[in-house]
């Protein structure tokens, strides 16, 4: 019986024996549960934008929010979005990309002996409509330490020629905010017209409150912050660009409010606009051509002006409504562009049509008329046509009769054929002309 006893006292005290669970690793922050933030960004004027800290620049901007941790432990580095979170915004003009970042942080320290200082980087890189890299990825470091000492935020980029940046930055409760202006020209050669700003934000915070604390990160796409400069473009967020597009509307809604009724403004139109990227003005910044019926449209930055100007040339003649081609090429060989318009035209004397070519120039400030020129004259049916070719030096044009034009074409009369080079038909003595210089 006492042997029962005591094993029914040994069973009891060994179930009141308590045993310690294994500790849990503390969770770590992972890059690739970030997801990439992708922006189709407002076209703004850069004339009238700055980075300056004011951000009524922004109007109602649209901010996109990234809080996942990147880096550090949850719970003891980072304990939730007012410990560490970001937003951010983006604009772009003709010449600079803005963005605006605003940070809540609890703790916006400077930098001491065991740590560093808080610190927002920008990563950059372009890309063509086509997704091709144009200039390799450039990081914009943008220091806290000094602003929290009572200076300015430090600005600089972490390789690479030093300038074509700025930012602004304002420290509140709970957070911070900059706003960061970037030129093209610092990131090499970009496709503002018609491509794309590839960018990362990345935010790194210490609270400095445990001497065993590490440093905690968040961003706007899956960046690991101990080697950034691996992140991939296809991981980073995509901010569209089409400066095209932007200068297009903007100048048709200006023609709009001050045409003097609404089927006189350029959106009234009868045939259809066809536009063109150039670079007209021999500078960073392509310009626009655009053409419709007899309007032709010169547009750009930095013709004669910082702000977007716009030239309008009449053409005596009217199309036949199919699309003109826009060339812009060097054509006589002096360096300096020449603007061709070519197009179908009707004959007024008799049911054939011309290809006809215009050619200007834009210098000082305004659109020079050249020449015009007719490439083929043919039948409604294309039976028959006559063509001529034109080859142009820096002293002459050589214009020649195809010999493969047919032989019983009659003539084509032109609106505006007073100033256009005569052309050459098979019935003519002359096969070949040279022209004076244009």
């Amino acid at each position: 019986m006492r042997g029962l006893v005591c094993a029914i006292c040994l069973s009891l005290l060994c179930s009141s024996v308590a045993f310690a669970a294994p500790k849990e690793k503390p969770k770590k922050g992972n890059p690739a549960d970030q997801e990439t933030l992708n922006f189709d960004a407002p076209f703004v004027d850069d004339s009238n934008t700055k980075a300056d800290g004011d951000i009524t620049d922004w109007g109602n901007y649209k901010l996109a929010d990234f809080s996942t941790l990147l880096s550090g432990e949850y719970d003891y580095d980072w304990t939730g979005p007012k410990d560490l979170s970001g937003s951010v915004s983006v604009m772009y003009g003709a010449e600079r990309i803005y963005f605006y970042i605003k940070v809540k942080d609890n703790a916006v320290v400077a930098k001491k002996k065991q740590w560093k200082s808080d610190k927002v980087e920008l990563w950059l890189t372009p890309e063509d409509d086509k997704g091709k890299a144009l200039g390799g990825l450039r990081g914009l470091q943008l220091d806290l330490g000094p602003m929290v000492d009572g200076g300015k935020l430090g600005v600089k980029w972490l390789s690479g020629k030093q300038g074509g940046a700025t930012a602004v930055g304002f420290i509140g409760d709970g957070g911070y905010d900059i706003e960061v202006s970037v030129e093209y020209s610092a990131l090499g050669k970009t496709p503002v017209m018609n491509g794309a700003m590839r960018y990362c934000v990345l935010v790194r915070d210490w609270d400095q409150d445990d001497p065993n604390e590490d440093e905690a990160a968040v961003g706007s796409c899956p960046i690991n912050p101990k080697s950034p400069k691996s992140i991939k473009r296809d991981k980073m967020g995509k901010i569209s660009l089409n400066l095209k597009d932007a200068m297009w509307q903007y100048i048709l809604d200006v023609d709009k409010r001050h045409a003097l009724s609404p089927d006189r403004s350029l959106a009234a139109a009868k045939e259809p606009w066809v536009t063109e990227i150039a670079d007209i003005g021999g500078t960073d910044t392509p310009d626009l051509v655009a053409i419709s019926g007899d309007n032709l449209i010169i547009a750009g930055y930095n013709l004669g002006s910082e702000q977007l100007a716009w030239f309008t040339l009449k053409l005596e003649a009217e199309g036949t409504g199919t699309p003109a081609k826009i060339d812009v090429l060097d054509i006589n060989g002096d360096k300096k562009p020449e603007i061709r318009i070519t197009r179908d035209e009707r004959c007024t004397n008799n049911p054939l049509t011309a290809s006809r070519s215009y050619l200007f120039r834009f210098e000082n400030n305004a659109t020079h008329f050249l020449a015009s020129y007719v490439n083929e004259v043919r039948s409604d049916d294309g039976s028959q046509s006559v063509r001529n070719t034109y080859t142009f030096t820096k002293n002459a044009t050589i214009q020649k009769l195809d010999p493969k034009s047919s032989k019983d074409m009659g003539g084509c009369s032109l609106d505006g054929s007073s100033d256009m080079f005569e052309f050459l038909m098979p019935s003519d003595s002359e096969k070949s002309r040279v022209q004076p210089h244009i």
